[in-house]
């Protein structure tokens, strides 16, 4: 089941970023766990809210989030005439919305291997022709 990020935040699914946002810093202002020292639920309700503004912050993130949960309760509401919507369906938008920061993570980890390979190989010919 995936979590309700608007409940998180305290705000309509209607509403719009600045709403989003000023929810978002009023729940963190309140309930960051460095204003409530000993509070463990308080720390609980900010990563909550951190995780809500992660996804409704964006608007690519927040359209993904709104189709899953259009597909979710077709999916969970199942009535006479009603068509259900598969979980392959929902994962499909899910994995849609999150296709370029996916490659951008590829290319980056693959920049990494390559300057470290590259590095690992200068390594070695300095010891090799050092030992020669």
């Amino acid at each position: 089941m995936i979590p309700d990020h608007y409940r998180a935040l305290g705000v309509r699914p209607d509403a719009d970023t600045r709403e989003i946002r000023a929810a978002y810093l009023r729940l963190m202002r309140d309930q960051h766990p460095d204003h409530r020292p000993g509070d463990a639920a308080a720390g609980d309700r900010a990563r909550a809210a951190n995780a809500a503004w992660e996804v409704l912050g964006d608007e690519t993130r927040r359209a993904a989030y709104d189709r899953l949960r259009t597909v979710r309760a077709g999916h969970t509401e199942r009535g006479p005439g009603r068509q259900t919507v598969h979980r392959a369906d929902a994962e499909v938008a899910f994995v849609t919305a999150y296709s370029d920061e996916r490659q951008r993570y590829r290319r980056d980890v693959t920049q990494a291997l390559v300057k470290f390979g590259a590095g690992a190989f200068l390594v070695g010919l300095l010891m090799l022709l050092a030992l020669a």
